[in-house]
């Protein structure tokens, strides 16, 4: 499996995830639509950055850390306080 076709998917979530963001007019959808996305891009970068490291099936296991610290990391920005 290539890098590609593991990330794809999840870059494309979050791409629609921010473009949705501003298409509404309520404040408490765009507040929550903005932390959806930085919740999955936080993960596509992690799961990316993971999947650079380790090899075999710990390369797997790397990318699904990488995703799971970024989607962690993504909750952080201020929309999702």
């Amino acid at each position: 499996m290539t890098l590609e076709t593991t990330m794809r998917p999840l870059l494309l979530i979050a791409a629609f995830a921010l473009a949705m963001a501003g298409c509404t007019q309520n404040p408490q959808t765009n507040r929550e639509l903005k932390c959806a996305g930085g919740v999955l891009g936080g993960a596509a970068v992690g799961g990316l950055l993971g999947n650079q490291i380790g090899g075999g099936s710990g390369k797997q296991l790397a990318t699904a850390a990488g995703a799971g610290l970024g989607a962690a990391a993504g909750t952080q920005i201020d929309a999702c306080q």
